[in-house]
């Protein structure tokens, strides 16, 4: 018991004399644990995660584990699917492109140097065609900014395909054969 001990309050001084983390960051744990670092104790950590729930987790456990600390993250990405009819393929190249430009006034925060910002055809399925936008920005991924940006991207290519005259394809539903 007292090796455990020694071992959990080695974690502890470790985890407190590093910069992983601090009390208050948001943290994504390798085990799948996610949510804000309430209190950093020498022997146990507790988490609060994003349901309310506070997690009271031995330093044991934490200490080895890759973590991603979402606090720290100064960029974010909004990746997103649609489907088109594949009567209008050779028009969604057009409609991509005024999509792009939709984003690129509505979102200052784009990041359009270094990192991808995309809208292209990316499968083609059975029902319909599919195209992804994948867009980054200088924003943390977390937060009402962020969820704010997410929308305006969202609004944006939605004015974009309404602009070039597509309709979103429609879901297939074998009943209605």
């Amino acid at each position: 018991a007292s090796q455990e001990l020694a071992k959990g309050v080695a974690n502890g001084i470790e985890m407190a004399a590093s910069d992983r983390f601090f009390e208050g960051d948001n943290v994504h744990f390798g085990d799948g644990t996610q949510g804000y670092i309430v209190k950093l104790g020498f022997l146990r950590t507790k988490v609060r995660k994003y349901d309310g729930a506070v997690l009271d987790v031995p330093n044991t456990q934490l200490g080895g584990q890759r973590l991603i600390n979402v606090s720290k993250t100064k960029t974010c990405q909004v990746l997103t699917k649609i489907r088109f009819s594949y009567d209008d393929i050779q028009r969604i190249p057009d409609a991509l492109e005024i999509c792009k430009d939709e984003i690129k006034k509505a979102c200052p925060k784009l990041i359009i140097d270094g990192k991808p910002f995309r809208a292209m055809i990316s499968s083609f399925e059975t029902q319909f065609v599919e195209v992804t936008f994948n867009t980054n920005f200088s924003l943390p991924p977390t937060g009402e900014g962020f969820w704010a940006n997410r929308q305006e991207v969202f609004l944006a290519i939605d004015r974009g395909v309404k602009k070039a005259g597509l309709n979103y394809a429609r879901p297939f539903d074998p009943a209605q054969k």
